[in-house]
């Protein structure tokens, strides 16, 4: 199933959790950090060119060249953690 998004949208909800979101030490016994904001993290390759989006259910990978690929396993579940990118989009920092 392909599931299409906007991938300038996603790149923006990108810069913004990182931005205002909270840096944290990622917990699966890897170097490195992402960052959290509504719901949503967000973290990139020790290159930059491949970021990802996730929340508890699902991840979005953006590969080079923008191509990307979803891991969710419901339609529901993907359906929420398209309504926290609102959430981020809306954020407004104190």
């Amino acid at each position: 199933m392909k599931n299409e998004i906007d991938i300038h949208r996603a790149l923006k909800v990108f810069n913004k959790v990182t931005q205002y979101g909270e840096k944290r030490a990622l917990e699966d016994g890897h170097h490195g950090h992402d960052y959290w904001l509504c719901g949503i993290s967000a973290q990139t390759d020790h290159d930059g060119y491949t970021i990802t989006l996730a929340d508890a259910q699902v991840s979005l990978t953006v590969f080079f060249h923008n191509k990307y690929q979803f891991d969710y396993p419901t339609n529901d579940a993907l359906d929420n953690f398209l309504r926290r990118f609102s959430d981020v989009e809306n954020y407004q920092a104190a």
